[in-house]
């Protein structure tokens, strides 16, 4: 086994990125393969102790965004775009204290901030996947869809392949409507399906949902992560992005067989 690298990627902040990637990481934690959950910063952004890193039992640590590169000013904005998105540095950063917490056979989460530059192309190039969350409301679906767009735009720009999928967070009772909702807003943002060319549900995936009580117990900072319900839900979840994952790198893989 080779180590797994899972972003959770948003451009808009109170999206469920945070807890999508801890509920993902103690979801592969209960596969009982080494885990860790990085939560990217950047310069200019408060740091705090989430409460999520206060009682998750999964292994946590911070990894700061490096300050873009200084450029000249008379530089084109296509060139600069290029630079930047072909910057390295955090995704070998993320390597090597990867390398030091879990090893070369653990997993790797990683919560990445919002600013522009997170999800660059060499950061996606590294990555086993990209999950991108989706709560209820038509406006954070819009984000989660955009979210979505870009990160496909600069695979298809780029050369790279990975599997980018929206974590859709919502009651049972709403999921019907969320990838109504979801199918719409896709095809409006894709209508020749250069983005999608499958349906919307093969983009989506579940992520266990926690209901107010739980999340004022998690922010309380008491832990949530003993309900065997809950771990349940986490494993299927955790397994359900590793085959998927392993669905699409086989596919990859048979289609340069055919080559």
């Amino acid at each position: 086994m080779t180590m797994q690298i899972y972003l959770v990627a948003g451009l808009n902040g109170g999206g469920g990125r945070s807890l999508t990637a801890a509920l993902l990481a103690y979801g592969l934690h209960l596969q009982d393969r080494p885990t860790i959950l990085v939560r990217q910063t950047y310069h200019g952004l408060l740091s705090t102790i989430e409460p999520l890193e206060a009682t998750l039992p999964v292994t946590c640590c911070e990894l700061m965004l490096p300050a873009p590169y200084a450029l000249p000013s008379d530089l084109s904005a296509g060139l600069a775009t290029m630079i930047h998105s072909a910057d390295a540095r955090f995704v070998t950063a993320l390597r090597e204290m990867a390398m030091a917490e879990v090893g070369k056979d653990g997993h790797v989460v990683v919560d990445l901030c919002c600013n522009e530059r997170a999800a660059n192309a060499a950061t996606m190039r590294d990555a086993s996947m990209v999950l991108i969350p989706a709560r209820a409301s038509v406006l954070e679906i819009d984000w989660a869809v955009r979210t979505f767009a870009r990160a496909r735009d600069v695979q298809r720009y780029r050369d790279i392949a990975v599997p980018t999928l929206i974590a859709t967070i919502v009651p049972d009772s709403g999921r019907t409507h969320q990838i109504d909702v979801l199918g719409r807003m896709l095809r409006d943002c894709d209508p020749h399906r250069e983005l999608l060319p499958g349906e919307p549900r093969e983009v989506a995936i579940e992520v266990p949902f926690l209901d107010e009580s739980t999340l004022m117990t998690l922010f309380d900072e008491r832990s949530i992560w003993q309900n065997p319900l809950l771990s349940a839900q986490c494993r299927a979840f955790a397994t359900a992005a590793a085959v998927r994952a392993d669905a699409f790198m086989l596919m990859l893989a048979e289609d340069d067989g055919d080559l």
